[in-house]
């Protein structure tokens, strides 16, 4: 996700929506016939069993997740994982489909349609809200969030209601490593003021002798936040600011796991900026996070632009939703997505 603040230029182009190049064909069964291999603690549902989602369930996800190599942050197990700390992440194998579902408070829903063959998915559906329809106490709770647009092909649209979610942004490569033409003056002009004011600069690979540096940097990042809040954002901000937090801290205890890569920005010495992503597809690059000191400008225009470049053998980069805040959806606008990565919500229709 950027972290930038900055307006966006004036643009008349259009973005377009995910297309059929982005989508790899189908993977063959026989290459995802590998039995899994279950933990021995597990939740218990009127008999069935979902069971923890854990580090050692990457294999298993990631083998079934290659059946859909839509372009969209959501399908990488990384980003699953690490998002999860502030829930209880369960799975079960159903009909052949990896099914993922989340438990927060008294309601049970799913993060990801069934993840496997075409023909399998809407039987492993049924089955997966026939299992929330048990645990939740109203149906309208179970739903099936970030779900990829091409999924509704496979459904009635009588059945089910329909809701838009939030995008995630998608740039060709090459426009973030060149930043070339009137589009992209401002980011030229930011880099360049920031290689003259600190010549003292130098990128480094991301590894664990950086942890302590990415924490202080995440403690100087929210004390320079809290100056510009207002009281009533304060709460949103914290419970925000926490969910990020946990969220890097389960990226770096497995960072070598989840085969993360990242780069770290060091200005005299001092850790000032740090990003890590993995692949969606092989031919999709995925930024996870990206923090910078905001009070040393242009430094997240160069993080983001020299991270860019080892994506440089993926045509697109994805960096995620907006999270429905207005400054970070004018930041990722002023990038000129190449793509929009369309998400939807589904709940039954009780009228059906």
């Amino acid at each position: 996700m950027l972290s930038q603040t900055e307006e966006p230029p004036r643009s008349d182009r259009t973005a377009i929506t995910e297309s059929a190049p982005l989508i790899a064909p189908p993977v063959r069964r026989e290459e995802t016939s590998a039995p899994p291999s279950f933990p021995r603690h597990y939740l218990s549902i009127e008999g069935h069993k979902l069971y923890p989602f854990t580090i050692d369930a990457k294999g298993t996800f990631d083998r079934y997740a290659r059946f859909i190599p839509a372009p969209l942050s959501d399908y990488t197990f990384a980003n699953n994982i690490i998002w999860l700390s502030q829930k209880s992440g369960f799975y079960q194998i159903i009909e052949d489909c990896f099914c993922l579902f989340s438990l927060n408070g008294h309601c049970l829903t799913m993060l990801l349609p069934p993840l496997g063959a075409p023909e399998r998915q809407q039987q492993a559906l049924a089955a997966c809200f026939e299992i929330m329809d048990r645990y939740n106490p109203s149906p309208y709770l179970s739903l099936v969030e970030f779900v990829y647009r091409d999924f509704a092909q496979l459904l009635d649209p009588a059945q089910w209601l329909i809701e838009r979610s939030l995008p995630d942004y998608i740039y060709r490569t090459e426009d973030l490593v060149e930043l070339k033409g009137n589009a992209y003056k401002t980011k030229r002009s930011e880099i360049n003021q920031f290689r003259r004011a600190y010549p003292d600069h130098r990128m480094e690979v991301l590894a664990p002798r950086h942890w302590d540096g990415i924490r202080a940097l995440i403690d100087t990042w929210l004390r320079n936040r809290l100056k510009y809040l207002s009281a009533e954002a304060i709460a949103d901000f914290f419970y925000t600011v926490e969910q990020e937090r946990r969220a890097i801290e389960r990226a770096l205890e497995h960072y070598d796991t989840l085969k993360l890569a990242g780069l770290c920005l060091i200005i005299n010495g001092r850790l000032e900026g740090f990003t890590f992503g993995d692949r969606i597809t092989p031919d999709v690059g995925n930024v996870l996070v990206e923090k910078t000191n905001f009070a040393i400008p242009g430094s997240a225009q160069y993080l983001f632009r020299e991270f860019a470049k080892s994506f440089a053998n993926c045509t697109y980069i994805n960096v995620g939703d907006d999270l429905g805040l207005e400054n970070l959806r004018r930041v990722k606008m002023s990038y000129r997505p190449a793509l929009f990565g369309e998400k939807i919500t589904l709940r039954h229709n009780p009228a059906s």
